[in-house]
């Protein structure tokens, strides 16, 4: 599996790598873009301090990573670009390639297709933001011609599994650690701005409830099933929106199950985060992945192992309210 690490300073490209980044990615939020439109950025990232100045910056950083033979992804990922905006843009396309960005990590559907019909040669990645929550889904998009996908935080192990089973040929990329947001990122119209709140270090908590409508009595269409799983998302999404997204969430654990299923890429949320947080999690990651090189490891031994360290490193207990896929805690999952 690939480590994908977020960079936001020149000065930092070389540290990551070092930690054990296979990839990198960013942003680059140019001053006439944000003077034109200063709400809608044109990565989800509206902060001057989450991404790059300029495209000097940019080619900079690529050409460290490049020394390193380290592939750096450029984050083009707003839900969807009005007309107006396509002009400036391309230019902001062309820029990134003429700096030798490998790749772009796309959300709206329309930007895929125009890049297609300008016939550029670049790799084209799946943002979460392109909701990708079952195999045709993925399907979809592999016939746009992108070759990676990047899997929402919401689904389950089993989702995920069934998933990568049912599409292969493209590239799956999971979350992994940070930012386990409590929405749905592609349904979703929050900037990742700070609220005006005191009470709420980000919009994203503003208070909100989430509750399962209950069928009504002789409901011959009752599918206890169904709404068993309805109420587990219920509980996940409450437990989720009352811890701040940001307290080093983490799906470590279940790193072993990615690795049996064959997931290529595991994303490191932190563009913004300071260097030393990039380096502490690149480095977090690579341990794990260390471990898994010897397959004799059972999964509990493993789990042991991942949170010690997690413990040992982020100085904190590992905690079930902070896990991406809690479920990994049950004996019974299995992928395979």
């Amino acid at each position: 599996m690939k480590i994908l690490s977020p960079i936001d300073k020149v000065d930092e490209v070389e540290e990551v790598i070092k930690a054990g980044a296979d990839e990198l990615y960013c942003g680059v939020l140019l001053r006439d873009w944000l003077s034109k439109y200063t709400i809608a950025a044109v990565n989800r990232r509206p902060a001057g301090i989450a991404n790059l100045k300029s495209f000097d910056e940019l080619k900079n950083c690529v050409d460290i990573a490049h020394s390193y033979s380290v592939p750096v992804c450029l984050t083009i990922n707003e839900h969807y670009y009005t007309q107006e905006q396509y002009p400036l843009l391309f230019g902001y396309v062309e820029a990134a390639i003429n700096a030798g960005t490998d790749s772009f990590l796309i959300s709206d559907p329309a930007l895929i297709l125009a890049l297609r019909e300008k016939n550029l040669k670049i790799a084209i990645h799946v943002s979460t933001g392109g909701v990708t929550f079952n195999a045709e889904t993925a399907r979809f998009y592999q016939s746009l011609g992108a070759l990676r996908i990047t899997i929402p935080r919401h689904l389950t192990i089993r989702e995920i599994a069934e998933l990568v089973k049912k599409s292969p040929g493209i590239e799956k990329c999971v979350f992994i650690l940070n930012s386990r947001c409590p929405n749905e990122d592609g349904l979703c119209t929050f900037m990742h701005i700070q609220s005006g709140d005191p009470s709420y270090q980000n919009a994203c908590l503003l208070p909100y409830s989430v509750r399962l409508l209950t069928p009504e009595s002789g409901d011959t269409e009752f599918d206890e099933a169904k709404t068993k799983r309805e109420i587990v998302s219920c509980v996940r999404q409450l437990v989720w929106s009352r811890f701040h997204m940001d307290d080093v969430p983490c799906g470590a654990c279940a790193l072993y199950e990615f690795a049996e299923m064959g997931i290529e890429a595991v994303k490191i949320v932190g563009r913004g985060n300071p260097t030393w947080r990039k380096v502490t999690d690149v480095r977090f990651i690579r341990l794990l992945l260390g471990i898994l090189r010897d397959k004799s490891v059972s999964r509990e031994a493993y789990r042991e192992q991942a949170q010690g360290l997690y413990g040992h490193i982020y100085q904190r207990p590992c905690r079930t309210a902070l896990c991406y896929y809690p479920e990994v805690m049950s004996p019974e999952v299995q992928v395979n």
